[in-house]
């Protein structure tokens, strides 16, 4: 009788020799991509780096590979990545239902990929550099309700330079750092009732003009009165800004956290939620419509919820 094989150890047979290698072919474009992967991983190997890179890069370059089938190299558009990555995206069953961290990595595997295809001359273009993933998303912000905003202006009344601060940060949705390049001749009170400022950004594509609200000038007055300004409307430092933002939130009895940024994002929900157009929303605030996919997004998503 037959003895129990040892424990770990495999029984060898005759005539069983090792698996032969995989045959190692140069791609073309009219090499199939499962078919270049050998000479891929080999790529990848020979470069150094993680050692798990190899690994991860194959497997997700494989799947793409079992996606477009038997389609030639050169066949394969940006149609066909796009595709793809909206397989990865949908909930399942029809697709992986994965995270936009995990697709993101898979898109930067076929880029790669790709690439090489390029140093080799096997191809002229990359049809995954320009696939747009975009960046994981923050956690949505606490953004303030129509409660808070008018308690925190109310609080505030008492001293026009805290009033003015707040009240141009929340009509306008102006970032801190445009809010202390302002000077007083940046406002136009030509029209009483709709007096306008002129932002000035690093960027001069994203500087404008917007329209305040008709109480401004009366409060400019007041804060120019007390605080007499020359070249900058408000020469403090944006720790300074800061601090008059907490200590109003404190004093109108507000719990969440509020910045400038917070009180921002509250700009752009209020009047999205009022049926404002998210693309001009985003020109008052200095973003290109075209180029702000994840601003929309987030503020999008904020308007949908409850505040």
């Amino acid at each position: 009788m037959e003895s129990q094989l040892p424990l770990f150890k495999r029984k060898t047979f005759p005539g069983a020799g090792n698996t032969p290698p995989l045959q190692v072919l140069s791609p073309t474009p009219e090499s199939s991509v499962l078919r270049t992967l050998p000479a891929y991983y080999l790529y990848l190997k020979s470069r150094g780096g993680s050692k798990y890179t190899p690994d991860d890069f194959h497997g997700d370059v494989k799947k793409f590979a079992l996606f477009v089938r038997d389609k030639k190299i050169m066949e394969i558009t940006k149609t066909d990545v796009e595709q793809w990555k909206i397989m990865l995206q949908a909930p399942r069953p029809k697709g992986e239902q994965l995270s936009r961290i995990t697709v993101k990595r898979k898109i930067s595997a076929l880029r790669n990929y790709f690439s090489w295809l390029v140093e080799e001359e096997v191809i002229r273009a990359n049809p995954a550099e320009y696939v747009y993933t975009g960046r994981p998303l923050s956690p949505l912000p606490l953004i303030l309700t129509e409660d808070e905003c008018l308690r925190l202006l109310s609080t505030s009344q008492h001293d026009p330079r805290p009033y003015l601060i707040l009240t141009l940060l929340l009509d306008t949705g102006m970032k801190l750092e445009e809010l202390l390049t302002l000077s007083p001749d940046h406002f136009d009170f030509s029209n009483k009732y709709i007096p306008e400022v002129w932002i000035a950004n690093a960027n001069p594509k994203r500087s404008r003009k917007l329209k305040l609200p008709g109480e401004i000038a009366q409060v400019c007055s007041d804060y120019m009165r007390e605080y007499p300004a020359t070249d900058k409307l408000f020469p403090y430092t944006d720790r300074f800004i800061r601090h008059l933002i907490a200590e109003a939130v404190s004093k109108a009895g507000i719990t969440k956290s509020v910045s400038a940024k917070i009180l921002r994002d509250t700009y752009v929900v209020h009047r999205l939620k009022r049926g404002e157009s998210i693309e001009l929303l985003l020109q008052r605030i200095g973003l290109d419509p075209e180029k702000s996919t994840d601003a929309r997004e987030k503020y999008e998503k904020l308007a949908r919820v409850g505040i």
